[in-house]
């Protein structure tokens, strides 16, 4: 078995050689989406959240020197387009407990959000990441699920808290991709069937997924066991359950896209072409297909999704067309739709984006922290309010 310092050195040898191959990746320009394979590998522990912007910082992974002790957090923007999953289902930011450790991949500022998350002190410079948006974010369980490899249990030493696991299945291009030997106590969740086991319950030759977190050692790429799912039938009940919170969540804040072209007639009103932004539960785009012929609600609303009274501050828009495209850009659905408005909101111009929602949804009126209520806490949540 390959040791952890060994495995640890060469995980972080390739993620220093993969942020310095990506360092001159050009900014995105406003309403375009990024090429296929674009994003740099960036992974560690979530320690600050804002859920309202969709913004937080991540505690990098351990490079066994300077950084760890002296560098700052990893603050992060998600793009508007930027996907979070957790527990092999989409998710959001408040979703994911503090102290789970992330797998992510991260773009430069698009033009004209580079304020968006302001720069280092001059002290803390030369440890600063230009990728600080992020196009995807998955705890260990989806990112590892999601390229078909699992673990295999090859010893567990409750005494000495030691699990150690080699790769089962296909084996993920980053992360961890070598037998590993985790830290493990009474206060890891272990999961069988629907329910909360006992430490004992792990035996060797079991194929489990794994959620990491922080551990004394993490300094040289050392994690510790937050959970583990010992069968399929936990795996998938946890995927469940987290999915159904999604469909709850994006019917009530209706499904995020953006704006491509707007055509104004002469005496008011005009056609809207929009893309859906990708990631989601396939049954919402489902929904939203099959009731088309009743119209869409579509309110307009800001770069970190937030809209301002979107239950009245929408308009109905008749169904013009309805395009899918197969193997779409990144962050894309590849669903396009053209709608036809009696009237146009200010909102709706190229490169903004919008919510949309499906007639069959139900009303629900938002949290007052959710919406944007004046032009000044517009303006405040450009910016990230570093802690």
């Amino acid at each position: 078995m390959m040791s952890r310092s060994v495995c640890a050195g060469l995980v972080c040898v390739w993620a220093l050689l993969s942020l310095s191959s990506r360092a001159d990746e050009p900014a995105l320009k406003p309403g375009q989406f990024p090429a296929v394979g674009a994003g740099t590998y960036i992974a560690g522990e979530l320690i600050v959240i804002d859920p309202m912007n969709r913004r937080g910082a991540i505690r990098l992974d351990g490079d066994g020197g300077e950084r760890y002790h002296a560098g700052p957090l990893h603050y992060f923007a998600l793009l508007p387009y930027g996907t979070v999953r957790f527990n092999g289902a989409p998710a959001e930011l408040k979703d994911i407990p503090l102290g789970t450790h992330l797998h992510g991949y991260f773009l430069p500022p698009p033009a004209g959000d580079e304020q968006t998350i302001p720069p280092q002190p001059k002290d803390q410079a030369k440890f600063e990441i230009k990728q600080n948006h992020a196009l995807s974010l998955e705890d260990d369980f989806s990112f590892y699920e999601q390229r078909g490899q699992r673990w295999k249990v090859v010893s567990i030493d409750t005494t000495k808290g030691k699990l150690n696991v080699e790769p089962s299945g296909k084996q993920a291009k980053d992360g961890i991709a070598t037998a590993y030997t985790f830290d493990i106590d009474h206060t890891a969740r272990v999961w069988k069937d629907r329910r909360l086991v006992d430490l004992e319950d792990i035996a060797p030759q079991q194929i489990v997924q794994l959620n990491l977190t922080w551990t004394q050692g993490a300094r040289d790429k050392e994690f510790s066991v937050a959970d583990i799912w010992l069968d399929e039938v936990s795996r998938s009940y946890a995927t469940e359950l987290q999915r159904r919170k999604h469909v709850r969540y994006q019917k009530q804040r209706w499904l995020p896209g953006w704006i491509d072209r707007v055509e104004h007639n002469d005496f008011g009103g005009g056609t809207v072409t929009l893309t859906l932004f990708g990631g989601m539960d396939p049954s919402l785009y489902a929904d939203l297909k099959a009731t088309q012929d009743k119209g869409f609600g579509v309110a307009s609303a800001e770069k970190t999704l937030r809209t301002w009274f979107h239950r009245a501050d929408k308009k109905i828009g008749q169904v013009l067309e309805w395009k899918e495209t197969d193997n779409p850009p990144p962050g894309s659905s590849g669903i396009q739709i053209k709608l036809k408005f009696a009237e146009l909101l200010e909102g709706y111009r190229p490169g903004r984006c919008v919510r949309v929602k499906c007639d069959c949804w139900i009303f629900v009126t938002m949290p007052p922290e959710e919406r944007v209520k004046s032009l000044e806490d517009q303006k405040r949540s450009e910016v990230f309010q570093l802690p």
